[in-house]
This record gives structure tokens, C-alpha cells and sequence, in this order.
């Protein structure tokens, strides 16, 4: 195959007439929308297998994709042409129409009135299974129904909304959201339009956001939760947190994800602190109950330790800061330097300080990794008198 028929990719192949403009566009658009439609639901299949533990490998998961992105753009090509057909007939011919005599008038006046025909403008094309909204949600408002503290510095908020007020679960082990907050005293109502309020607020006073992993979702009851690290001061998400009651609003953006992680590897290396902790949990909890490994967890110190679920054959190993800051520690890096290397294809899954999290990263470069069960990744970054996190 050549370079140039491989980039080509799927594309139309199509020639118009100089009076059907509006038909080239409108292609090109119906094929764009219907590819990003069509990879849009094999991703959320795919989402849903891995939580099934139904696992394809990278080239599987490729092409899937791309037969996925084919099938949406054909079905959207498909009806974008079939509307344009009608229009081009009943809109373009109509109008151009050259004068006719007197004589072909009566003629035509005897023949049968063709059947009406939608025009484009009014026309929408059925999108099959698919249930795509109208329009864009950038976010979910749900009102917080419990609060539960964890340690003296992490807290899980409970929230609720009828039919969870739109939010739908990608089904990630990543899956997260941004979680927006307000300041009271300038009375704004949720859903807040940031672009409108960037332009009207001074910066300190627009809303805060900041990304968080969802803990766990309950479709039944209409519920779901987040854990957070209570710093920062105030009008800061982490400071919210910390002061947040039942009745508040809670205020989360669509679900997103960044991995597909696929947990069959033969023995896992977990590492976290309290910010990666949320997401290192969720893991744990998922790891099939055969799984081999172990899970350093750094917290402040031994009151700030609570009971984490895990497989048994994962070792569970907390790791105390005693007088250090979060992020100035060397925990972490120390504790994975002296196990000893294990042994088959290891997945390492860590999420904590950059600098900690380069450190790891080192150490790890040689271990003979499971790519598509590993992923180490920077959840905040020190910076000189303050924590972002």
C-alpha cells in the first residue's frame, strides 16, 4: 500500500456540480460526526468489557476502533447523501428551473403533483442506537447526602441527583471528573457558565476546578462518591472539601479517562500517596482475588492509616512521612528500591508527587513491565508555599 492511498484513510471519494456547494461540506461533515459517534461507542464497550474482565490485546482494541470510526462514518455519509439527493431535486432544481412556454405549462399542469419533500434545513438524520443529547453537558449538579471522613485528612463526599442529574459512568478504573467549586458569597447558581463568568468576575472569583477520581458509582440508588485530600486554603477545591455538608451541591463534569488498563499481569507493584491513594484503591478493590503483589501506600503518619480492601496475596505495606511535607519525602522511592525484583511480567501502577513519581519511574525502567497492565503517572506537583493537588 502506498503512503498516499494510506493516508487517505477512509475518506469519500465524490465530485459535485458548481451548483451543489452546500453538498460538499455537508458530506465532509456527516462523515466526521459519524466516525466520532462510531469510535465514541466502541470505546464505551471497550470500557465495559475491561470491567467485565473481558480483555482484547493493543491490535485488537486498534481495530476495533477503526472498523468502529468506518462504521459511523458510512452510516452518517449514507443518510447525509440520501437527504442531499432529495434536496438537490426538489430544492435546486425547483429554483434554477429555465422559463417555460405557455404550452409546456399546461402540459405539466396535467401531470400528478410530486409527493412533498423534507428540505435540508429541516432535516435530521436517525442516529440508529445511538443516544446522543442535543447538546453539550459540561456538568452534572448533585446535592451531597453524606460525608465521611476517612482520616483527619481525607474525606469522602456522598452525592445524589434523579438519574444521577445526566451523569453517565464511563466504567474506567481511571475514570474521573473535574469537580467545580463556587464561592458562597457571591451567590452563583450551579451549572455555572465559566466563559461567561471569566469575563464578568475578577480570575480569583470564578470558579475553582480541579480533577478527581470517582470512587465508586451506584446506579441503583442514584449515587456515587469521591475521595479528597483536605489542604489548601480557602476558595480552594481541597478547602471546600473540608468544609462541605449534606445539602451542598456537588458539581462534577462528564466522566473522562485517560487509560485502559487490562489487569492480567502476574505480579503488581502498587504505589500511591494520599492523592493517588482514591485511584490506587479503586485498583485494589478491582484486581482479580488470585493477584499477586504489593501496595505502598504513604500517609502523614500511623493515625492517618484506615482499612484499604485488597486481594490477599497483595501485600499492604503503609509508610509513614513522621515529620516530613507531603511531597519532600523519599518513602515511597525507598520502600519499592529494597523489594526485590519480582519475577514474570510485572504490572507497576503508581500515582503520587512528580518528583516522587520520576524516582519510581527510574527505578522501574528495567523491571520487565506489562505495558498494558502498568501506568505511572504524576497526580500533583510541590511548588515552593503550596500544595497543588
Amino acid at each position: 500500500m502506498s503512503k498516499h492511498h494510506k493516508h487517505r484513510g477512509y475518506g469519500a471519494q465524490f465530485s459535485v456540480s458548481p451548483k451543489e456547494g452546500l453538498t460538499l461540506e455537508v458530506l465532509a461533515m456527516a462523515e466526521k460526526a459519524g466516525a466520532k459517534a462510531g469510535y465514541a461507542v466502541a470505546k464505551e464497550e471497550l470500557y465495559r468489557n475491561i470491567a467485565s474482565s473481558q480483555f482484547l490485546n493493543e491490535q485488537e482494541t486498534d481495530e476495533l476502533l477503526a472498523a468502529a470510526q468506518r462504521a459511523g462514518s458510512a452510516a452518517a455519509l449514507a443518510a447525509a447523501r440520501k437527504v442531499l439527493d432529495k434536496t438537490l431535486r426538489t430544492s435546486f432544481n425547483h429554483h434554477h428551473r429555465p422559463a417555460e412556454s405557455g404550452a409546456s405549462m399546461a402540459a405539466a399542469s396535467e401531470l400528478p403533483t410530486p409527493a412533498y419533500e423534507e428540505p435540508l434545513a429541516k432535516y435530521s438524520p436517525p442516529l440508529g442506537l445511538l443516544d446522543t443529547p442535543r447538546t453539550k453537558v459540561d456538568q452534572h449538579v448533585l446535592t451531597i447526602t453524606r460525608v465521611e471522613w476517612l482520616n483527619d485528612q481525607m474525606v469522602r463526599l456522598i452525592a445524589s441527583a434523579p438519574n444521577l442529574d445526566g451523569y453517565r459512568s464511563n466504567s474506567a478504573l481511571d475514570e474521573y471528573v473535574k469537580v467545580f467549586v463556587a464561592d458562597p458569597s457571591l451567590g452563583l447558581v450551579p451549572p455555572y457558565d465559566l466563559r461567561t463568568l471569566r469575563h464578568r468576575l475578577p480570575r480569583e472569583q470564578v470558579p475553582r476546578s480541579k480533577s478527581y477520581t470517582i470512587r465508586w458509582v451506584n446506579p441503583v440508588l442514584n449515587e456515587l462518591a469521591i475521595d479528597f485530600v483536605v489542604h489548601g486554603a480557602p476558595g480552594t477545591v481541597g478547602h471546600w472539601a473540608g468544609i462541605a455538608q449534606p445539602g451542598d451541591p456537588l458539581v462534577i463534569s462528564p466522566a473522562r479517562s485517560k487509560t485502559s488498563l487490562s489487569l492480567n499481569a502476574d505480579y503488581y507493584v502498587l504505589a500511591a500517596d494520599e492523592a493517588g491513594l482514591p485511584a490506587i484503591a479503586k485498583v485494589l478493590e478491582a484486581l482479580p482475588a488470585h493477584a499477586q503483589g504489593t501496595a505502598l501506600i504513604e500517609a502523614a503518619d500511623e493515625n492517618a492509616m484506615f482499612d484499604v480492601k485488597h486481594p490477599e496475596g497483595v501485600v499492604l505495606q503503609w509508610l509513614s512521612r513522621e515529620s516530613m511535607p507531603a511531597g519532600k519525602s523519599n518513602a515511597l522511592p525507598a520502600a519499592l528500591q529494597s523489594l526485590p525484583l519480582p519475577v514474570g511480567q510485572v504490572g507497576v501502577i503508581a500515582h503520587a508527587e512528580r518528583s516522587t513519581i520520576k524516582a519510581i519511574s527510574r527505578i522501574t525502567e528495567y523491571w520487565h513491565l506489562n505495558k498494558h497492565s502498568s501506568h505511572i503517572s504524576s497526580y500533583w506537583t510541590l511548588r515552593e508555599g503550596r500544595l497543588h493537588r
